[in-house]
């Protein structure tokens, strides 16, 4: 009966283990601080803001008359007033030049200014790199030389002149971007006429040798526009 009894509080008891709920291991707390950072860290340097490039104003450079008898005008055209004339070799400051660069604007020794022909000026310097200056009490007519292909056209040369034959002329070539500009005293009205002359050494349809390219030189349409003072529309030439 003994036996029994115990035998009887043995299954009780492995019943009651097998009935038990294992206990939850306690949560790791978590730091309320981080770990410190490893001795070979190296923090990345603060971003820094590039600066943006200047401008550098433009310096005024010497040049020089590359003949004697050299005309200094009011204006940057053959139609304007001579001011004086320089000598060869006479000294000079470029300040700028006028749109299409074919004019200079200088300043003597004893402060006159005026403008040169660009043709007529030897520099250490290339005059092209004068800022563009806009000439003050002129008008312009302008116009533009393309090809077929819309392609400019650059060293055509126009000349333009009065209606009347005893009219004075002034010319004009087309630049880089096969533009050229004409200025004309603003009292100047009436029907004048602009009419192509030639094609420069130095045009884009040139070599180095002066030949036209492919040996094919082209032609110019129209040869003559007219136009009524002031102009207000540019000319349109086309190279064939």
């Amino acid at each position: 009966m003994k036996k029994l009894s115990r035998l009887l509080c043995l299954c009780i008891l492995i019943l009651l283990a097998a009935c038990t709920t294992p206990a939850t291991p306690a949560a790791t707390p978590i730091p309320e601080t981080p770990s410190p950072l490893p001795p070979t860290w190296t923090p990345l340097p603060e971003p820094t803001a590039t600066p943006m490039p200047t401008a550098t104003p433009f310096q005024p450079f010497e040049a020089k008359a590359l003949t004697d008898y050299l005309n200094l005008r009011s204006n940057p055209g053959y139609l304007f007033t001579v001011l004086t004339m320089l000598e060869k070799d006479t000294p000079f400051q470029v300040l700028g030049k006028s749109p299409g660069g074919e004019w200079i604007y200088v300043e003597l020794e004893d402060d006159t200014t005026g403008w040169i022909f660009a043709q007529l000026i030897t520099s250490d310097i290339d005059l092209q790199l004068a800022p563009v200056r806009e000439p003050e009490d002129a008008q312009l007519i302008t116009g533009s030389v393309v090809d077929g292909a819309g392609e400019p056209i650059s060293g055509i040369q126009f000349m333009i002149q009065g209606a009347s034959s005893t009219a004075f002329r002034t010319d004009a070539m087309t630049d880089l971007t096969g533009v050229f500009y004409a200025y004309l005293p603003s009292g100047l009205t009436g029907k004048w006429y602009v009419s192509y002359t030639a094609i420069a050494c130095t045009s884009n349809r040139m070599d180095k040798d002066c030949n036209c390219l492919n040996n094919i030189c082209g032609s110019i349409s129209p040869e003559l526009e007219s136009v009524t003072l002031p102009q207000t529309e540019p000319l349109e030439f086309l190279w064939e």
